[in-house]
Formats: structure tokens, C-alpha cells, sequence
């Protein structure tokens, strides 16, 4: 089973392959790209800035409950650091520099700062999937010609339960943790194995009492909400007639699927969902490809650059202690 997932990122470039001969016309994207407006193009990519505030402030928040003298700024550097070899390198190896990153700059256990990276991901994670469930059960029920606020309740429903399932502290124990450990890289795994019941402890301190949910899930939302503008952004700068409705249902569902392990980045599997979701008479595939590359340039390709400095620097420090 380890041989084939190792080439699982090729279903990903296949179905990549397969949509541009049957699907697109690349004169098409290429002229839809380069007429795209300048001024909604920059607000676009203006808006990565507060994307990379709230998860500094989010990834701070969580290391201040473990006590760390973790500084705003340093989470900021953190957070960035893992950007670019998240893309360049398998993302395990991005893993590994931020635990490092917090283990050095906030004074944690490894322990400690491994359950800070994993509760960060967490919280991406599940306010996601509250989303995309929103957006799923409203694509069903429209479908149906049913009300929309029908759909967001029973979204609201569903997500609200899966987050009280997860964080349950037996299903945590028994599911959630082995779970987690299988997708460390293997020296942290290890060394998280030998110090389980320390990582553990720290994991729960972050999701428990539930109070303590609110503060980092409300940031979760508002990052996502942010990757929603940035989008419409994109959409407006291309002039596509993508509205801000359809987007802030559909784009999650759109990033669920992109997340799966079986496609670099995204691509393949992140096209076809647009194209499911979004293609019509008014938004072509040709022109949703162009979507595609746009959102990809003005979001995780630009926070990559920009977190090069910090990804060099937290690098260097790693190979001087080791």
C-alpha cells in the first residue's frame, strides 16, 4: 500500500492531462489571464496579508495556552517559514520547520509544539469541513428547489456535530491520535511516540475546555472567509460572473477536494471540481482554468515568496543544531 501511495499525486496530473485536451482551449485561458484588470488583480493579492495575520494570530493564540513567550511576530515568521517548502517539498518537510520554528522561538517541548502545528491544522481542518457541508447540503436542496436557510441549518447541524465527535476525548484517544502520528513526518513521530502522554496532555489543554474553542474557530472562519474575497477578487479581475454567493458556498467544497492526497497542489483535482461546480455558458472551462492559475498565483504561490526569507533563516538555524 506504501509503493502506491507514493505515486497517488499521478491521479492527480492524469485527470490534470485529460481536462485540458477535453475540456479546454489554452488560447482561451491564456487571453483570459492576460486581459485581467489590474486593479482588481492587486486587491487580490493585497489580500494575502490578512490571511497570514490571522494565522499568525491563531498559531500565537494556541502557543500562549501551553505558556509560550511566543511573540505575535515570531508566529508570523513561523507560519511563513513552512509556506515555501510546503510547495517545493513534500508538505511533511514544512511540518517539520514549523514544529521546529515553535519549539525554538516559543521555548516548547517538541512534544508541546507538535500538538500546537497539529491543533492549528485541526481548526483549519474542521471549520473547512463545516463549510463545504454547508455548501454541499445547499447544492442538494437547491437542486430540489428547497429554502437556503434550510440548507445552512442543517449544514450548521451537521458540522456542529462532527466537531463535537472529533474532539471527544475517547474518540481523540482511541482514532484521532494514531491518526495524526501516521501522517508526522517519522522523526517527529517518534519522538512523539516516546513523549505520547505529554503530547497528548498539551493536545487536550487546546481543544478543552470548549470555551476555548471559540477564539481560534472564530479566526478559522474569518481566514477561510478571506480565501473566499480573495477569490471574488480574481473572478472580478477576470471578468467572470462568478458571484459572491456561489463562491462562498461552493469554494470550500472546491478546497476539500483539492486537499486530497492524489494531485501536486491541487492541480487536476482542483479544475475538475470548478468545473462540476462552476461551468456554464457564462463560465467556460477555458476561462475557469485561468480562475484556477489566478487563485493559485495570488494565494499560496505569493505567501510562498513571501515566506522565503523566513524559511531560509528557520532552515539554517535547524542544520546549525543538528
Amino acid at each position: 500500500m506504501k509503493f502506491f501511495s507514493r505515486f497517488a499525486f499521478l491521479i492527480g496530473i492524469a485527470l490534470f492531462f485529460y481536462l485540458l485536451v477535453k475540456k479546454v482551449d489554452l488560447t482561451q485561458t491564456w487571453d483570459v489571464l492576460r486581459h485581467a484588470d489590474p486593479v482588481w488583480l492587486g486587491a487580490a493579492l493585497a489580500f494575502v496579508l490578512p490571511e497570514i495575520l490571522l494565522k499568525g494570530v491563531r498559531l500565537h493564540t494556541l502557543a500562549g495556552r501551553l505558556k509560550s513567550p511566543l511573540k505575535l511576530g515570531e508566529s508570523l515568521r513561523i507560519y511563513l517559514s513552512a509556506q515555501p517548502l510546503s510547495i517545493v517539498t513534500p508538505g511533511k518537510l514544512g511540518d517539520v520547520v514549523r514544529v521546529f520554528g515553535l519549539s525554538k522561538l516559543g521555548k516548547m517541548s517538541l512534544p508541546a509544539a507538535f500538538s500546537t502545528h497539529v491543533a492549528d491544522k485541526v481548526y483549519d481542518l474542521v471549520t473547512l469541513g463545516l463549510l463545504a457541508s454547508i455548501g454541499l447540503i445547499n447544492l442538494v436542496i437547491e437542486s430540489q428547489n428547497q429554502m437556503p436557510a434550510l440548507a445552512a441549518l442543517l449544514g450548521l447541524g451537521l458540522g456542529i456535530g462532527l466537531i463535537f465527535l472529533f474532539l471527544h476525548p475517547e474518540w481523540m484517544r482511541t482514532y484521532i491520535k494514531p491518526l495524526l502520528l501516521s501522517l508526522a513526518p517519522k522523526t517527529l513521530a517518534d519522538n512523539i511516540k516516546t513523549h505520547g502522554h505529554e503530547f497528548y496532555k498539551h493536545l487536550l489543554e487546546l481543544f478543552n475546555p470548549p470555551g476555548r474553542l471559540l477564539l481560534p474557530f472564530f479566526y478559522s472562519v474569518l481566514v477561510w472567509e478571506v480565501t473566499v474575497i480573495r477569490a471574488y477578487f480574481c473572478a472580478l479581475a477576470l471578468g467572470l460572473p462568478l458571484s459572491w454567493t456561489a463562491l462562498a458556498l461552493l469554494l470550500p467544497v472546491v478546497i476539500v477536494v483539492e486537499l486530497l492526497p492524489i494531485s501536486v497542489m491541487g492541480f487536476g483535482t482542483r479544475e475538475a471540481a470548478l468545473f462540476i461546480l462552476f461551468a456554464n455558458s457564462q463560465a467556460a472551462p477555458s476561462a475557469l482554468l485561468s480562475f484556477s492559475f489566478l487563485m493559485q498565483i495570488a494565494g499560496p504561490l505569493l505567501i510562498a515568496l513571501l515566506g522565503i526569507p523566513a524559511a531560509i533563516q528557520l532552515s539554517s538555524a535547524a542544520s546549525k543544531k543538528s
